[in-house]
């Protein structure tokens, strides 16, 4: 691979000529010409980017539009206000400052890069990480005073997944005073975003064993009556894919100390799902484990390392 990998993607209408995009094709608007390239300069590390394009396939970008960062096929999403004055829910991004490009790329490692096979994020990582100095969620809130009135609430968070694309903060001087807590939380949150970018692409699909091992059919009353039947996701719209995708949720987010931590089985959190208080009958254990076996005998990955890891563990 020379130092410069360049890709461009043209959609005209009547031609189609398409990249490859990870599991799948990417869509943009008639006419549109959209172009990556790294590296996007001559600084150091520049070229450690160029290395993770290489071993990983997706683009690290620090320069990037408001296009790459907000486009999807059905809607553009950036965060903007209504004639109500009520928020879209997003995200705002701002790009990286250039002085602290490098350990942002270092906490990325350590958080993400280094917790699984190289072969795993070739397939999973979407096609763009935008290396931001801010991402901000951005939602509805209001004040109440002098009269009740919608409002902009922000709030940084580390990640969020977009479509093609992945936002990482702390691409600013924050990445050089941050505690140990925080990292911890970096860590938590990047791993979190990237199974929801898997889970939203609907790339890993439940196994016929897992689909087999609970009861779908029967309509369920309580999160306690799911419970019984092994099932963890919200019992009135639970289905093998949502399961499956809260059993992933809950790995890489809680440690084995908070799956089994007694917690009473009317509470709808994944803390203590492998508990005998909600998981009364063994039958949560068991779709646990096959999850957890299914991830790390297909890909390597053992995904409960992940989550005992972004809990300190």
């Amino acid at each position: 691979m020379k130092g410069i990998t360049h890709i461009i993607l043209l959609l005209a209408i009547g031609v189609g000529i398409s990249s490859c995009s990870k599991n799948e094709e990417a869509l943009n608007p008639s006419n549109a010409d959209v172009t990556y390239q790294v590296p996007q300069g001559n600084a150091a590390y520049d070229q450690t980017i160029t290395g993770y394009y290489n071993t990983y396939g997706s683009y690290l970008l620090y320069k990037f539009s408001d296009r790459d960062a907000y486009w999807t096929p059905t809607m553009w999403k950036k965060p903007v206000q209504s004639s109500t004055g009520n928020w879209s829910v997003g995200a705002d991004v701002v790009p990286a400052i250039a002085d602290y490009i490098a350990p942002q790329l270092d906490l990325i490692d350590k958080s993400l890069f280094s917790l699984y096979p190289a072969s795993f994020l070739k397939q999973f990582l979407p096609v763009k990480l935008l290396l931001c100095s801010k991402v901000d969620s951005i939602y509805t809130t209001y004040v109440f005073t002098p009269v009740y009135t919608p409002a902009k609430g922000v709030k940084k968070i580390a990640a969020y997944y977009s479509y093609d694309n992945i936002a990482i903060n702390y691409g600013d001087a924050s990445v050089n005073q941050m505690t140990a807590a925080e990292k911890l939380a970096f860590l938590a949150r990047l791993n979190q975003v990237l199974f929801q970018s898997i889970n939203d692409r609907g790339l890993i699909k439940p196994t016929i064993e897992f689909n087999n091992s609970a009861d779908y059919s029967t309509t369920l009353t309580t999160q306690a009556a799911a419970y019984g039947k092994g099932i963890i996701s919200t019992y009135y719209s639970a289905t093998a894919l949502s399961d499956w995708n809260a059993f992933v949720m809950a790995m890489v987010t809680l440690s084995e100390t908070d799956l089994n931590r007694s917690v009473a089985n009317t509470n709808s959190s994944a803390v203590g799902i492998l508990n005998a208080t909600k998981d009364a009958n063994g039958l949560i254990r068991k779709r646990y484990n096959i999850v957890r076996n299914y991830y790390i005998n297909t890909y390597q990955v053992d995904l409960q390392k992940i989550g005992n890891k972004a809990r300190g563990m």
